[in-house]
């Protein structure tokens, strides 16, 4: 199988397709020559046949593949590849060394993907009587949302709202953190008062954890249509969301020293309590 690679184009450092996918991959400004691409600021970068998979299972675009075939993962896992080659648009061969210069990370994979994030509104967004999803207010940390994204999979959330932008949903960070979550959840960007509106005109009560609350995440009814908020890792949620009449603030208890804890480990709390145990999923007890 190893001869699927025999014929592909061959690519070093120097060439404008590798200098794409290091400024992915180290979220730089992407060259000139992208500035007139509608789909510039959606391009994404990952590496690893992990991300293979689920790229082609969710009908994510591929525009470019790129694959070291003098490594021995490649020649073992070349058939599992044949699939992406086909999908990507453009594939070309790599040495080791450029994949080291393409990865943002030591012990670079093998393989890597250019392709192009969906682009997402509310109004995609599926409804349903009882569900449950996440609003990152304002959150800067690629990891940390990685991680959020990764915990609403996992617990059967329905979406992700991102407000107050301070990261790029394509940061190679946040899609690595995320296993893939990233495809599989719809993840909106929306500004407040669009996201208000669609909350409010959908019936949805807004769980926003917040130090200055009293009750507990766990007294709350997250019966119906649930949002879970959650704030920017140093100031917190923006202080509009305690005055909205569909919110509810709710804190998490702490018996040590510390204050708070992480917020991708405060909305993977709040988003089990929500999304499975208060539903019925897992029973208390």
């Amino acid at each position: 199988m190893g001869d699927i690679f025999r014929n592909l184009t061959a690519v070093g450092a120097g060439s404008p397709q590798v200098k794409l996918a290091n400024r992915l991959a180290t979220s730089k400004k992407l060259p000139e020559e992208y500035a007139g691409d509608p789909d510039a600021d959606r391009l994404f970068i990952c590496e690893g046949d992990w991300a293979c998979g689920m790229l082609l299972k969710n009908n994510i675009e591929i525009r470019m593949f790129f694959v070291c075939p003098e490594r021995r993962e490649a020649q073992e896992n070349a058939e599992k590849l044949i699939g992406v080659m086909k999908a990507a648009k453009e594939t070309y061969a790599i040495s080791e060394k450029t994949c080291a210069r393409i990865s943002d990370r030591d012990g670079a994979d093998y393989c890597f993907i250019i392709a192009v994030m969906p682009k997402r509104k509310l109004s995609d967004i599926k409804l349903n009587a009882n569900m449950t999803g996440v609003v990152l207010d304002g959150q800067e940390q690629p990891g940390n949302i990685g991680a959020i994204l990764r915990t609403v999979d996992a617990c059967g959330g329905e979406f992700a709202v991102y407000v107050n932008r301070r990261c790029k949903i394509t940061h190679p960070r946040l899609i690595r953190s995320s296993l893939g979550a990233a495809f599989t959840v719809p993840f909106v960007e929306a500004d407040e008062d669009e996201l208000f509106d669609w909350l409010e005109k959908n019936g949805f009560k807004a769980v926003v954890t917040d130090l200055t609350a009293t009750k507990n995440y766990f007294d709350e009814d997250y019966s119906g249509r649930i949002a879970v908020v959650c704030g920017n890792e140093y100031k917190g949620i923006s202080p509009v969301w305690r005055e909205k009449k569909f919110s509810s603030t709710v804190i998490i208890p702490m018996l040590g020293s510390v204050e708070s804890l992480n917020v991708g480990f405060a909305a993977t709390l709040v988003c089990y309590e929500s999304a499975l145990r208060q539903k019925g999923v897992i029973k208390r007890g």
